[in-house]
């Protein structure tokens, strides 16, 4: 993207966008080819509105460097294919359900038959002392 750069006094005569920042020729004030009162062009963007800079993101009080952002992308990208993998297996299972479930799954309850601990959590096995 090219930025321009203009003057930003309603008396300008300049109707020049430059591609460069420096002084406006038709209004800074020159007394023997020295500038008097620098009146300095501004930057805009290529369609005319006027520039405005981004802040810096900062992690804690310090600007974050190139490796954390790095690091912050790759885990929002881990974190976005995750999800995607998720709502594509729920999207998979409510089209075909009958394919999830095993033909010879077996439910445990008290009489199953088989010797597997069905106490209650917070339930004493042993004696109490």
């Amino acid at each position: 993207m090219k930025f321009i750069y203009k003057c930003l006094k309603d008396e300008c005569t300049d109707a020049i966008d430059y591609s460069y920042s420096g002084l406006c020729r038709s209004c800074t004030e020159y007394v023997g080819g020295e500038p008097v009162v620098p009146i300095l062009r501004i930057k805009h963007n290529p369609n005319g509105t006027l520039f405005v800079a981004q802040k810096a993101s900062t992690m804690g009080h310090r600007a974050i460097t190139r490796k954390e952002q790095a690091a912050a992308q790759g885990s929002a990208t881990a974190y976005r294919k995750h999800k995607t993998q998720l709502r594509k297996m729920k999207q998979a299972r409510r089209a075909n359900p009958e394919a999830f479930v095993e033909p010879n799954e077996h439910i445990h309850d008290e009489n199953c038959g088989h010797d597997i601990d069905m106490s209650q959590i917070g339930e004493s096995i042993g004696e109490e002392e």
